[in-house]
């Protein structure tokens, strides 16, 4: 071995003694490296795992409410196709698909009108049960009689 060193001393390049293959310079990760790493890779990804069912509840929550409003639509322009003597006051309900469809029919209380008898009002309130709780969609609209 001294030979080889007193050899490496004479090409000049110090007073080397061990190989290139005993090199102590770390060239992976280590296992305290990879254990730190996978720790704070999974507290990101269960960080990001909750918000999946949160989108999905409100994904839920908006389809209902397009379906209700379009119940609701579906009730309203088969009063509006009615004739004018059918659209009797008063309340009816029916069930459409998993909502309680409430329509009710009265005369309005506005003030100025200068004909009342020609103006009916026409509330639609759509119900149904989501995640345990009741809701409630509530359409107002007027119908107008036509002169003659």
């Amino acid at each position: 071995m001294e030979a080889q060193g007193s050899r490496l001393k004479a090409q000049g390049k110090g007073t080397r003694l061990w190989p290139s293959a005993f090199n102590l310079q770390p060239s992976a990760f280590s296992l305290i490296e990879l254990v730190i790493s996978l720790a704070i890779l999974s507290v990101g990804l269960v960080g990001a795992m909750r918000v999946f069912p949160v989108g999905l509840r409100a994904s839920q929550r908006a389809e209902m409410s397009s379906r209700a409003a379009l119940a609701a639509q579906r009730a309203i322009e088969s009063l509006r196709l009615k004739p004018w003597a059918t659209l009797e006051e008063g309340e009816t309900v029916a069930e459409e698909d998993a909502f309680t469809v409430t329509t009710r029919i009265t005369q309005p209380q506005l003030e100025h009108l200068a004909d009342p008898t020609r103006l009916k009002t026409l509330e639609v309130s759509v119900q149904w049960l989501q995640d345990g709780r009741a809701r409630t969609l509530t359409f107002l609209t007027y119908v107008r009689r036509e002169t003659s």
